[in-house]
């Protein structure tokens, strides 16, 4: 079997380790997937990415990188190369995460040369058919729809706003890390992790930090569009004695932090099903959302605290966690129970497998 993983254009930190630039969770959650299918002997997976100048990561024995487009080309020059290769090689599947107006063309395309794409939700908001950074409507989202082989989505909420909406099916699969064990390490700070967008609001996590002078904070905030939002913001975290700012950390060093965060804040205003999320998890670092809670696991499962966008609520959730010791503790177990049980790459690839040879 022969399988092409798509890799969004902004992955390039993931296959150069000296590169600082952003990336989201789709690309690391493919990433993740092809690390795992290099596993299968009797499957050969091909890493589609843009003609970065640099490969240079610890993994590259297990990756098939085809360099197939440069990342000025537009839509159309991706998709005639696209062809090219679909010729050449001739895949039975194409893995796809993330909607964009390319996603919809690539549906038709690969309809057309007999190839299944899946599709995998990477956002709440794409499954109303919008993009992710604005909300704009992507115009033939319903081609997609029509013509993908299988649909993934990350939660429940994805998978019945679809049928609701567009009364299309879909297999959840949800996101998946490798478990590597922690070292024991010492929990020292409050920990933000995302990127400089508007909708994410750093300043409040800087808030909280400001109201909580004993306490350490750490935010990892890499650049993202906003050049002149990401300024400000990096400008006002000088004035937060407690709160230590990191413009960008890399996918194989960011687990580190997670082991030594004694609490993860999120305070996006919406997300799909935040990678973070997992990582706090596997770390046994309880998280404390203001707005997300994905198929409500977080109350559901205990292993955090959500604020239904109670700023205030959030606040006290801090200090409760740090006082009441035994409270904390129920947590950080619970959190990563869930992890091991819900999020292993290992077993979600199996599932991914199954689902490619018609098992499920």
């Amino acid at each position: 079997m022969k399988i092409f993983i798509i890799f969004p254009k902004d992955s390039e930190a993931l296959f150069n380790k000296k590169s600082t630039r952003t990336f989201g969770g789709a690309s690391a959650q493919l990433y993740n997937i092809a690390n795992e299918l290099a596993h299968y002997s009797e499957i050969k997976t091909y890493c589609i990415i843009p003609a970065y100048n640099t490969i240079d990561f610890k993994d590259n024995q297990k990756f098939n990188l085809i360099k197939l487009y440069n990342e000025l080309d537009n839509s159309i020059i991706k998709m005639f190369k696209m062809v090219r290769l679909l010729i050449t090689l001739k895949p039975d599947f194409i893995i796809q995460r993330g909607l964009t107006l390319e996603s919809c063309f690539l549906s038709l395309i690969c309809k057309l040369f007999q190839v299944k794409m899946i599709f995998m939700f990477a956002h709440d908001v794409e499954v109303e058919g919008l993009r992710q950074r604005d909300k704009k409507p992507i115009l033939f989202f319903r081609i997609l729809l029509n013509n993908a082989h299988i649909l993934i989505t990350q939660n429940s909420h994805q998978k019945n706003k679809l049928i609701k909406n567009y009364k299309k099916n879909s297999i959840i699969i949800y996101n998946g890390y490798s478990f590597t064990k922690n070292k024991n390490s010492k929990k020292e700070y409050v920990l933000w992790v995302a990127r400089c967008d508007r909708w994410k609001q750093p300043e409040l996590f800087m808030e909280l930090a400001k109201r909580n002078k004993a306490m350490q904070f750490v935010m990892i905030c890499p650049q993202s569009s906003g050049k002149e939002y990401f300024s400000n913001i990096k400008n006002k975290s000088n004035d937060i004695e407690n709160m230590k700012f990191i413009e960008f950390v890399h996918y194989d060093e960011i687990m580190q932090f997670f082991y030594k965060s004694s609490l993860f804040v999120n305070t996006s205003l919406y997300e799909g099903f935040p990678n973070t999320f997992i990582q706090a998890f596997m770390s046994s670092t309880p998280v404390l959302s203001l707005h997300v809670n994905p198929d409500e696991i977080i109350t559901k499962y205990e292993c955090g605290i959500f604020c239904n966008g109670d700023f205030e609520l959030m606040n006290r959730g801090l200090h409760r966690l740090y006082e009441d010791k035994a409270f904390y503790k129920k947590l950080a177990q619970n959190a990563f129970n869930y992890a091991k049980n819900f999020h292993d790459i290992k077993i979600n690839v199996y599932k991914l497998v199954s689902i490619l040879y018609g098992q499920i």
